[in-house]
């Protein structure tokens, strides 16, 4: 199975971050009703982050193939999102929905698998770059 390569990955992170945020931003009221107990100005919120976020790695992906640094804070922002969330369902979950736990859950999945192709490909552009460097 060919992986997809960085730009197709961070495109779809582009695409998935920027849909999740707006649907967060405009509608917070029903999008706390389903995940729980949780305050519309806190959907709203994340979903800004998301859509700055989303602005952000559109950005990055435009520089590649010289953004190695911009793709290793991706990942490292990934990371606190993979990790980030499921102590948030564990410490609010009294408060969350099971549409709640499924969503987030299901994000968290979603996002891990966009880190570890981001590491691959940051791995590899190492690797070529440290390659190139001992040939010269």
């Amino acid at each position: 199975m060919k992986l997809p390569s960085l730009a197709t990955t961070l495109l779809v992170n582009v695409i998935c971050s920027a849909a999740v945020g707006a649907v967060l931003v405009v509608a917070p009221t029903t999008m706390a009703g389903v995940i729980g107990e949780v305050p519309a100005w806190l959907c709203q919120l994340v979903g800004a982050g998301l859509l700055l976020f989303a602005a952000w790695v559109y950005w990055i992906s435009r520089r590649l193939p010289d953004a190695r640094t911009g793709v290793t804070w991706v990942f490292a922002l990934d990371m606190v999102w993979v990790v980030g969330v499921p102590v948030v369902m564990v410490v609010f979950a009294s408060y969350l929905t099971l549409w709640g736990h499924s969503l987030l859950g299901g994000s968290a999945l979603l996002v891990a698998g966009f880190a570890w192709l981001e590491w691959y490909w940051v791995r590899r552009i190492s690797d070529t770059s440290r390659q190139h460097a001992d040939a010269v």
